[in-house]
């Protein structure tokens, strides 16, 4: 999560977490008083244009959730790096994860005390009939568990930290993190320089966590929206080395009712333009993209009476046929990336 990984896991993060995961309480009604809780026919309202709701995030003081956030991601590589041969990376990283909600603003921003329970990743490389593998495990202190690759890891575990969502369900701040850095310096030494804790804080900082947490929060637009209508998002970031913009688009597909619970079901769609497909360093590499497909799906259940996601998942898929170039020699890479990411309630 917060250490240096691939560029295609990067890639991931930056697509998915914009195509985000959640899952909602699923708490025995009879523990809410009637008078905290609206019927579904107020809450799925009808005029003459059809049915309609006010997408937003709106638990109640201590609701408590227990996730579960799965990621997974599949990359291979073909080019004169890899001898031509193609290479295929594969990791799953699964984390479980708590958090409490301690506050809720009257402009309706939900403050969260969260703790990660544990987490672990599993990474393979594949090449032909070779294979390599490798599992981390939080709970499990072994070989894998003491090496430098997973102290951000271990320092997580158990340690409170916080944060602020809207109620359009986007993370405004990650803090008190600090318990976490300090469980990072601890295991290093603590002979650290002042610039080197410096750094570690930046890496392992509130952004970090933020684009993981993200994924378990669906950003809404505001306001009530229509069965069948549609809105999007548009958001740029970078795929590899070249700046892209990420077309994100919703459409509310129907409105149910289920166990009393009045239910918001989405579709969404990622579209991916190109700002630039040619790119080139201060040393005078040069990488263009030849031919290129990428584009993602995903589906949300949003628990309008809970107000907050029940489930969601998506799905991307990238290619890229690059020619890099430098010095008057060239060669052809080509580089697929799967991922899947989904969030459910334990």
């Amino acid at each position: 999560m917060f250490k240096k990984l691939s560029s295609g896991f990067l890639v991931f993060v930056i697509i998915i977490g914009i195509i985000t995961l959640a899952s909602c309480n699923k708490k025995d009604d009879k523990e809410k008083t009637d008078g905290d809780k609206k019927s579904s026919n107020e809450l799925i309202k009808k005029d003459d244009k059809g049915e309609k709701a006010d997408l937003k995030l709106v638990p109640k003081v201590n609701d408590k959730f227990r996730y579960k956030m799965s990621a997974k991601t599949v990359s291979s590589e073909k080019s004169p790096a890899t001898m031509e041969k193609e290479i295929t990376s594969e990791q799953t990283m699964i984390y479980y994860y708590t958090e409490e909600v301690s506050e809720i603003s009257s402009a309706g921003v939900v403050t969260y005390k969260m703790k990660f329970d544990s987490i672990s990743i599993t990474s393979k490389v594949m090449s032909g009939d070779s294979s390599l593998s490798q599992v981390y495990n939080s709970n499990i202190k072994d070989s894998v568990h003491s090496m430098p690759d997973f102290i951000q890891y271990n320092a997580l575990i158990g340690q409170d930290f916080k944060m602020r969502v809207s109620a359009l369900g986007e993370i405004y701040d990650v803090y008190e993190l600090e318990q976490i850095h300090n469980n990072i310096f601890k295991a290093l030494g603590d002979t650290l320089s002042p610039q080197d804790k410096a750094t570690i804080k930046e890496s392992m900082g509130a952004d970090a966590v933020k684009s993981i947490l993200q994924n378990q929060f669906q950003k809404f637009r505001g306001g009530e929206v229509y069965k069948d209508s549609s809105w999007a998002f548009t958001v740029e970031s970078s795929l590899l080395v070249f700046p892209i913009k990420n077309i994100l688009s919703y459409k509310v597909k129907e409105f149910t009712v289920s166990n009393g619970d009045a239910i918001a079901n989405i579709e969404a769609n990622l579209g991916i333009d190109f700002i630039s497909k040619e790119q080139k360093d201060k040393s005078g590499l040069n990488v263009k993209i030849n031919d290129s497909k990428a584009g993602g799906t995903g589906s949300i259940v949003f628990n309008l009476s809970k107000g907050c996601i029940v489930k969601k998942e998506t799905n991307t898929n990238i290619m890229l046929d690059l020619k890099i170039s430098a010095k008057g020699q060239s060669a052809k890479s080509v580089q697929n990336l799967t991922t899947s990411l989904s969030v459910e309630l334990l």
